[in-house]
């Protein structure tokens, strides 16, 4: 499963584990307290002074990234999908959305976690707003923030997620600043550390065999990636986007400050959630461009999903309309029939198109 908002995140899932994994003495007391409501502060979450953390951002954008991190999370919820967590991404061809995205540049609001890494190092984005239904996917980005901002380079990164790499990446976030989170966030090292691992080297591995670059393997790309966290570029927060809260509150503060969102990046979390009126307000009140895309997943035969992509407007069309009560109404899948794994479909359809997986739309297939 990719994401399961209401419960989840995008990402492969784990069998749930507490979230105060068993920690070292001197951690025990950290690790005992509650999730921060704060939205995650990359200037906050990295490294210690001592390891490079940067000043704050001084460009235009500065007002808009402080206005975000002024918001509060959602409050915790009571649980996620059957209790699982869903830490890194089981996507892997992702690289069927770089066509349309590379060098899109603007504003990216995406879920999950390493997903982001990679298209953010295609499509070059200004900042990237990130909103997960589960908190402990808000504390392994803290991790990933301390980890590319402690990494010269990918090679670097990468050993901090392996066994060879865990006595220094222990030292490097407990040098972390003593905090509420501190304790916990080494705890969700410790529990993701392998998931992650085997992810992104099995990602690396797939890639090369298709002969596809992406921030694990070209220079370039890990540095912007890396320049994103070095530059406070990156806000992080508790959300639901079936509920009103703080992604509609990120639609306010974008609009405010005359800002808008270039691409939108789903996953599968619409597989979990109905058009029901909170999903359709939230999803309405964040400010498009004209050439914004929705990127969403929802899962294929064979085992795997299907990429789609969307137009804004479209999906704001979508979002106004009486009869859309869910992404198969939208996508135009109807009982009996089965989504084409590995294919990158561009959603045309709008309200009132035959319901069809044969209706409008482009498809292309990648085996």
């Amino acid at each position: 499963m990719a994401c399961g908002l209401a419960l989840g995140a995008c990402s492969t899932a784990t069998e749930p584990t507490p979230h105060t994994a068993p920690q070292t003495p001197t951690d025990e007391a950290e690790v005992q307290a509650s999730h921060a409501t704060d939205p995650v502060d990359v200037a906050v979450v990295s490294a210690p002074a001592d390891l490079g953390a940067p000043a704050p951002p001084s460009d235009v954008d500065a007002p808009l990234l402080a206005a975000l991190r002024e918001l509060s999370s959602d409050p915790d919820p009571a649980g996620t999908t059957k209790g699982k967590h869903y830490l890194v991404s089981n996507e892997r061809r992702l690289d069927l959305f770089r066509p349309d995205i590379d060098g899109l540049g603007g504003i990216h609001v995406g879920v999950g976690t390493d997903q982001n890494f990679l298209m953010a190092a295609w499509s070059r984005p200004e900042l990237m707003i990130i909103v997960d239904f589960d908190a402990q996917v808000v504390d392994l980005w803290k991790v990933h923030a301390a980890f590319f901002r402690a990494s010269d380079d990918v090679t670097a990164y990468l050993r901090l997620w392996s066994d060879a790499g865990r006595p220094d990446a222990l030292t490097l976030l407990r040098a972390r600043p003593k905090g509420p989170d501190r304790g916990r966030v080494i705890a969700q090292y410790e529990s993701t550390r392998k998931e992650v691992d085997d992810r992104l080297r099995k990602l690396a591995k797939r890639y090369e065999e298709l002969s596809l670059h992406s921030y694990l393997d070209t220079p370039s790309e890990y540095a912007f990636v890396r320049s994103l966290f070095e530059r406070d570029r990156i806000v992080v927060l508790r959300g639901d986007y079936s509920k009103p809260g703080v992604v509609r509150q990120i639609g306010d503060v974008l609009r405010e400050h005359d800002r808008a969102v270039k691409v939108l990046y789903l996953s599968n979390v619409e597989q979990y959630v109905s058009y029901r009126q909170p999903f359709r307000d939230n999803m309405l009140g964040l400010p498009f461009e004209d050439d914004t895309l929705v990127l969403r997943t929802l899962p294929g035969r064979p085992a795997g999903f299907q990429y789609m992509l969307q137009r804004g407007e479209d999906f704001r069309t979508w979002m106004k309309a009486k009869d859309a009560s869910s992404v198969y109404r939208l996508r135009g899948k109807v009982k009996g029939e089965h989504l084409l794994a590995s294919e990158r479909y561009f959603i045309e359809r709008l309200p009132g198109d035959p319901e069809t997986l044969g209706g409008p739309g482009k498809a292309r297939t990648i085996e």
